[in-house]
């Protein structure tokens, strides 16, 4: 009784806090935002500090703000790649303020709004929580085709190839296996287990509007999963009327990687609807670095279709609606002419990934937020792990052999749904954040030929969060302090996830930061469990032991960075330490080899693991057409004791990540048609398991991977533009030398860069 009344007098409050704002008078503010050549910046934000109002500015750089409280307020002014202005101003009951701004050119990652931090929009230089961001303009200068190439340039962050036959990829944050980074799309986690194995190279460039990551546990606000850290697809939006059409073609030895694609967004005269519709086309060749007749590269044909729009049915409301298609066919291994059945060692899966979103989103007052949402993921599989093997001296295959490699023939489907409401509540200086989320996953997987290891499974998880992110002294001091109560359905307990960051401006242009936070991942199916390796036919199975418990962590981090300027230079500089204790850290041991050819590994529970180590970011801007942006990660992976990776073959090491890594990019506008951007990615030496040999090897080799591109820009016709670029990636041709040959290499001994050179052109145009 007690409970239900506390809970009674809360909603009294708040709808008492909401009817009294609307009852407030408010006016308008409007304006247009400019760079210093008095070029209108599309898309800029503009809105009113301590509040959660505020527009975007449109092709022409005007902006309106309507239903702002009457009184002094402060109003922001940013855009990606410029500095942030913020002007006091007085607005008048039922009046329109009108101001313009010009905003300086800064480093690029400057002026991006962010929201997977806090679940609130930040600026990126602002943001209590530090995320690292990837916006739009950088994933088309560096020519990535999908997910996979844009995260290549991030501290901290590695994006490596897993296998020579399919290319199973995986993302690494701070050294962590894939498994312990949770991808996001438009804040949901909808990506499970079945669509991580390949998702990094499903999702192509039109689809993303920009990337953000943040390091470290966040099952506070998004559950199991985000151990090593977060990756969130934001999906691009309609901003204004156009349409782009580009080719991208690339070429390593002869073989051909062909990629095309078109967007087009539209809005109609009033603003309240928009839609974005993207299109994306590839095709790829299969590549044999070392002349084995084994493919390093398979052969790829994607197919993606997708929608984003927006209704606004109300002032303060909006009904954002999103649809997408993946279609794609992969094959490694040999023998390409022949059916997979036939060839010595085939790997070939055939998606058909299918998702979307349905979210509600209403502004009861300037200070209060209520959102609903819906959102799926369905990947329906068909795939071929095996092969028959060697073929004996003669060159004789029994006809038995081929029976039975059509038993390496399988399916899989995983279906999920996530649903839940979100409040936001601004109440003085505090930024309140209430909300549920429920997922659910149904997953059957019949990859392996053995129905003794068929998979027919539901996972659920329910969780609930708040968070209060508080400022004081001017917001030059936040904490963000939260926590999430998660019932997952592999586990009997509820589970616990608190978290609290710290941010401090000791002077406007540098800023501390603290954090604490934790993660927790259950012991379900992941997506190396999906993943069949061939090895001389044989399938690699891994599996989880019966008593597996769960893994939960915690992450500490600090440092300082400063962004601003020094005299009209702009400059980033920021050090980051961090530690990430691992509890009851997920192992593999070696178990058997079946009299009907699986190799059986086995999901265990270790002692523990941790990760310490520095990243170190640093960027600059001497003249407005020159950036050079960098960051290295220093950083050591260890388990508590030591696991046996192999038969007999032991390591208290993180496999397959290096203890050093890091990148550079340059910049230059040539003129302002003409654009100049080479990059240089560094990556250490690592341990890899090697299962054709039976040994740990130390590859004792450092990879500078270097990429140059050039892009022009030329007008066509009145109203059209065009974009022509060519480059090559890789230069240095740095690649694995030690790939392994012929029907009985182990597919996942592969390190180092994912391709060798290559060179490229690309031309689009815009309408």
């Amino acid at each position: 009784m007690k409970k239900r009344t506390i809970l009674s007098c809360y909603i009294y409050i708040l709808l008492f806090s909401v009817a009294l704002a609307n009852s407030q008078p408010t006016g308008e503010a409007e304006g247009t935002v400019t760079d210093n050549d008095g070029e209108a910046i599309i898309g800029a934000n503009v809105y009113v500090k301590n509040s959660l109002i505020g527009a975007a500015a449109n092709e022409e750089g005007v902006f309106v703000i309507k239903d702002i409280p009457a009184g002094t307020h402060e109003i922001v002014i940013s855009a990606v790649g410029y500095e942030k202005i913020v002007r006091t101003v007085e607005v008048k009951s039922d009046e329109v303020l009108s101001f313009s701004v010009k905003l300086r050119p800064t480093l690029l990652e400057v002026g991006s709004v962010v929201v997977t931090g806090t679940t609130t929009p930040y600026l990126y230089e602002d943001s209590p929580v530090k995320t690292e961001v990837i916006p739009r303009k950088l994933i088309d200068q560096t020519k990535a085709v999908n997910l996979a190439e844009a995260l290549g340039f991030q501290t901290g962050v590695r994006v490596e190839n897993n296998c020579q036959n399919c290319n199973f990829s995986q993302v690494r944050i701070l050294g962590f296996d894939g498994k312990y980074s949770q991808v996001l799309v438009d804040g949901d986690p909808v990506v499970n287990s079945l669509a991580g194995v390949y998702s990094l190279e499903h999702f192509p460039q039109e689809m993303i509007g920009q990337l953000e990551i943040v390091k470290g546990g966040g099952s506070a606000l998004y559950g199991g999963g985000a151990i090593a850290g977060t990756i969130n697809i934001i999906t691009q939006k309609p901003q204004l009327n156009r349409t782009k059409i580009h080719y991208a073609g690339s070429t390593i030895n002869g073989k051909l990687d062909n990629e095309a694609g078109a967007v087009s967004e539209l809005i109609n005269e009033s603003g309240n609807m928009g839609a974005f519709i993207y299109a994306s086309f590839r095709n790829r060749h299969n590549y044999d670095h070392n002349g084995d007749d084994f493919s390093e590269l398979g052969e790829l044909n994607n197919e993606t279709i997708g929608l984003n729009s927006f209704y606004k049915p109300f002032e303060n409301s909006s009904l954002d609606f999103s649809l997408y298609r993946i279609n794609e066919e992969r094959r490694g291994g040999n023998d390409f002419e022949l059916p997979q059945h036939e060839a010595d060692v085939a790997e070939w899966v055939q998606h058909r990934n299918t998702g979307g979103k349905v979210k509600f989103t209403h502004n009861f007052s300037s200070q209060f937020r209520l959102a609903a949402n819906y959102s799926f993921f369905n990947v329906n599989r068909e795939s071929y792990y095996g092969g028959l093997g060697d073929i004996d001296e003669n060159g004789v295959i029994d006809e038995i052999d081929k029976t039975a490699a059509l038993d390496f023939y399988g399916n899989s489907e995983s279906l999920t749904h996530s649903m839940g409401f979100r409040a936001n509540y601004q109440l003085a200086n505090h930024r309140i954040t209430a909300g549920t989320e429920y997922t659910l996953d149904e997953l059957t997987d019949n990859s392996v030929k053995n129905s003794l290891y068929h998979i027919d499974h539901q996972f659920t998880n329910a969780g609930f969060y708040v968070q209060d992110d508080i400022s004081f002294l001017h917001d030059h001091l936040n904490f963000v302090m939260g926590a999430r109560i998660d019932k997952h359905s592999e586990l009997e307990d509820l589970v616990f996830s608190p978290r609290l960051s710290m941010k401090y401006e000791v002077v406007e242009e540098l800023a501390l930061r603290l954090s604490y936070s934790t993660g927790f991942k259950a012991p379900q199916i992941f997506d190396e469990d999906l993943h069949i390796e061939s090895l001389g036919g044989d399938q690699r199975v891994v599996r989880s032991a019966p008593n597996l418990k769960e893994e939960n962590s915690y992450s500490v981090s600090g440092g300082f960075q400063y962004e601003g300027f020094i005299d009209d230079y702009a400059l980033l500089f920021g050090v980051t330490g961090f530690y990430t204790k691992l509890n009851d850290a997920f192992s593999s041991e070696f178990k058997e080899i079946t009299g009907d050819g699986l190799v059986l590994w086995e999901r265990i529970n270790s002692d523990g693991a941790k990760v310490t180590g520095v990243d170190i970011d640093f960027g600059v801007k001497p003249i407005n057409q020159l950036e050079v942006r960098l960051g290295y990660t220093f950083k050591q992976g260890r388990y508590d004791s030591q696991q046996e990776v192999l038969d007999g073959e032991y390591s208290d090491k993180f496999l397959r990540t290096p203890d050093n890594f890091g990148y550079m990019r340059v910049l230059y506008n040539i003129t302002k048609e003409l654009n100049l951007i080479t990059s240089l990615k560094y990556t250490g030496s690592m341990v890899v398991p090697n299962e054709s040999t039976g040994k740990l090897v130390e590859t004792g080799k450092s990879f500078y991977e270097v990429d140059v591109n050039l892009s022009y820009k030329l007008p066509i016709l009145k109203d059209v533009g065009g974009e022509l670029s060519c480059g090559v990636k890789n230069l240095l041709d740095s690649y694995q030398e030690d790939l392994g040959t012929g029907a009985d290499r182990d597919p996942a001994y592969l390190y180092g860069p994912q391709v060798p050179r290559r060179i490229y052109f690309g031309f689009g145009v815009n309408l």
